[in-house]
């Protein structure tokens, strides 16, 4: 029995060594040799608010600090949340290897730090310091990869990277999401392009929203066999999207968010001989394009879709239901801020679960079209939302279809 206590006790000794206050003292350490380029990492707010008075943490243990994680046993740095955390309003390059001590580490946050790149063991540099910049830049994020081999998230959004940077983010192999919002991110050619990052057979969650990539971004991303979740929101997509050849690699993509582009037509993405085969796809959103009446044409192999966002495209006048339909599993329409009138055949619209429904902002008016698309949402048997404007309706609204219906958003422009 004593035998076994004392084991015990050498195991928990053996695992509390090195720990200064709750954390291991040399990533203790390495967080204060980040705090000149980081200045807020030990005060309590997770966003950096410049109206507020900064307030110091008052725990020396770094692992009751906001912006840090630690595994509870061991002590070690697990997760590191040092968004808008930097007070300098120029670009600047980052020393990646002082994250080399934290071996440990899951996820990694800078998000909003102005950081423009990297640099290998230099520290901070003023972003006119060109000399031999474009070589460290390259190995920017590979320093990691032998050390930090735990790493699965990380985020880079609203900085000011460009596509210099990729070479090194594709060494990350451990990583499953991968966020690059807001940067710098332009078209390119192979060499340099998105494409280098299909290396990463892990990853699952990529976001390129909001840099300006244009259409053939989806051929640089077709070898993006492990993706589930991809986002391309506000990057340069425009008119038709045809896609030359395919080679099926989406096959897991489960959401895809193509917000706030000029699309005017899927055309062969989802279907004909090149098509994308989006067997698995759950969520699709295309709100804020320029999509008309035939988008519906261009989804009927979407089978497994549950949630459709079409918000203020170009919809308009009666949607016929034959190609609508098809979706059977869909569980969320959104048509809100279109032209949209009415279904065709009114009594045939045949999405048995669909939960929610959203026809608001469509300048809806006149009786007949009220009990008209009314009449079609009866036929819905598992209906529990409903949005729509109702306008000039002097009779009754009839819902007595919608036995299972527990929230209705109903607006009048008419004053009635």
């Amino acid at each position: 029995m004593e035998l076994k206590w004392l084991a015990m006790v050498l195991v928990l000794l053996s695992l509390g060594a090195g720990l200064c206050d709750g954390c291991l003292e040399e990533e203790r350490f390495a967080l204060f040799q980040l705090k000149p380029f980081f200045e807020v990492i030990d005060y309590k707010f997770q966003d950096l608010d410049y109206e507020s008075k900064p307030e110091k943490e008052s725990s020396s243990n770094c692992c009751e600090w906001i912006r840090v994680e630690c595994n509870p046993i061991s002590g070690r740095v697990t997760h590191l949340f040092l968004d808008y955390s930097s007070y300098m309003k120029i670009d600047w390059y980052l020393n990646a290897s002082l994250f080399l001590p934290f071996e440990k580490l899951q996820s990694l946050s800078l998000r909003g730090n102005f950081i423009t790149g990297c640099i290998a063991n230099q520290g901070l540099l003023p972003f006119n310091f060109i000399t031999k910049i474009y070589f460290f830049l390259l190995f920017c994020f590979e320093r990691l990869s032998s050390k930090l081999d735990k790493l699965e998230n990380l985020d880079l959004s609203d900085n000011h990277f460009n596509n210099s940077i990729l070479a090194s983010l594709s060494e990350l192999s451990s990583l499953k999401s991968l966020n690059l919002t807001e940067n710098v991110f332009t078209r390119s050619n192979p060499t340099n392009g998105i494409e280098m990052l299909s290396k990463l057979n892990n990853l699952e969650t990529l976001d390129l929203s909001g840099n300006r990539l244009g259409n053939n971004i989806l051929s640089q991303l077709d070898g993006f066999a492990s993706l589930k979740s991809l986002r391309l929101e506000y990057c340069g997509l425009e008119g038709t999207l045809d896609i030359q050849e395919s080679n099926n690699n989406w096959m897991n993509l489960k959401e895809l968010y193509l917000e706030g582009n000029e699309i005017e037509s899927l055309g062969s993405l989802f279907h004909g001989k090149e098509g994308m085969k989006l067997n698995k796809l759950e969520v699709l959103s295309l709100r804020l394009n320029f999509l008309n009446n035939s988008v519906f044409s261009s989804l009927v192999e979407l089978s497994n879709l549950k949630s459709l966002d079409l918000f203020f495209n170009k919809l308009e006048g009666a949607i016929y239901t034959k190609d609508l339909n098809v979706l059977s599993n869909l569980e969320e329409l959104i048509l809100s801020g279109n032209e949209v009138n009415g279904f065709i055949p009114s009594q045939g619209l045949r999405l048995m679960n669909l939960k929610h429904l959203d026809l608001s902002g469509n300048g809806l008016s006149g009786n007949g079209f009220n009990y008209s698309i009314l009449s079609s949402v009866a036929t819905l048997p598992n209906l529990k939302t409903l949005r729509i404007d109702i306008s000039q309706c002097n009779g009754l609204i009839d819902l007595y279809g919608l036995s299972n219906l527990e929230e209705l958003y109903m607006a009048s422009n008419s004053g009635n």
